[in-house]
């Protein structure tokens, strides 16, 4: 984008005007929303009404005339009302879904204490998967826990982002991804591991699987207002999952964590995520405003 003193590459006369401007900032402002397009544009100095133009190449001017008018549409939008930032997600929070599914890992936990043989059958094994076809083990070891503290770090966790998949698209809808991505993830980590012998309990897959969910949703929402953002700040969803991931998912030197199985929980609610963003666009939209809400208020 040139100032309005530089030479242009060709005649003014071969341009075509997409906007008239009284200061050079506005000019300039709106000039970025062409450039965030990968199109070239100049800025002249309109003498005669003592403004400034901004110029496109004719053939894209049709579709950066649109882009500008939505872009001018929606600065001028008022900011929401208090009133109307409080039902920022258009679903409940779906609190006897979570009461539900946090008594039945504490009673499958109470009853891991009498049964003896319930970790070995119920557990994600590569060898029970793969070797055996028991189809049951990727779904059935989300409800296992090693030890009181898994039990209520994967209750916390799963409180924090179950209530927000839940908030954005639904609770029943929610929490049938979450249980399905961390299903998924313990199926493919065995796939993965397989033909060693590999084994895990804990519901963390699948709380992974609900971090990945939102990052999906958000990562969507970005995309799709591309043109006027930075494709790092369209990627940014996907990569605070990555560093959330990383810090709590990531285990220690030497301990059980299952990473693998933390890591495709992740993938799995990330492509869960991306596909409900694509086919129901508020859901993104919500959860960005509502990080956005907190951010402000925080």
């Amino acid at each position: 984008m040139s100032d309005p003193d530089e030479s242009t590459p060709t005649d003014w006369d071969d341009l075509a005007e997409v906007g008239k401007y009284p200061t050079l900032r506005e000019a300039q402002e709106h000039g970025l929303v062409v450039l965030a397009m990968r199109e070239p544009c100049w800025v002249s100095d309109d003498h005669s009404s003592e403004g400034y133009t901004l110029h496109t190449e004719p053939q894209a001017a049709p579709a950066i005339r649109r882009e500008l008018s939505e872009y001018d549409l929606e600065q001028s939008l008022p900011p929401p009302s208090p009133a109307a930032n409080q039902e920022t997600f258009a679903h409940p929070a779906g609190w006897s879904i979570y009461a539900a599914w946090a008594l039945i890992l504490i009673s499958v936990y109470r009853l891991q204490q009498t049964v003896p043989w319930l970790d070995e059958r119920a557990c994600s094994s590569s060898t029970g998967l793969i070797g055996n076809h028991e189809w049951w083990r990727p779904f059935t070891a989300l409800f296992l826990h090693a030890d009181p503290s898994h039990l209520v770090g994967n209750l916390a966790s799963g409180m924090l982002f179950g209530t927000l998949v839940a908030r954005s698209i639904g609770p029943l809808r929610g929490w049938a991804l979450i249980l399905l991505s961390g299903t998924l993830g313990n199926a493919i980590t065995s796939a993965l591991t397989w033909p060693e012998s590999f084994t895990s309990i804990g519901a963390s897959t699948a709380v992974f699987g609900a971090l990945g969910i939102l990052s999906g949703l958000g990562f969507t929402f970005m995309l799709r207002h591309r043109f006027r953002i930075p494709w790092l700040r369209v990627a940014a969803p996907v990569l605070a999952g990555i560093v959330i991931l990383g810090w709590f998912g990531g285990g220690t030197p030497g301990g059980n964590t299952d990473v693998l199985g933390h890591v495709f929980g992740f993938i799995s609610g990330l492509a869960a995520g991306i596909a409900v963003g694509q086919l129901s666009p508020r859901s993104g939209a919500a959860l960005i405003a509502a990080n956005h809400q907190s951010a402000n208020t925080a």
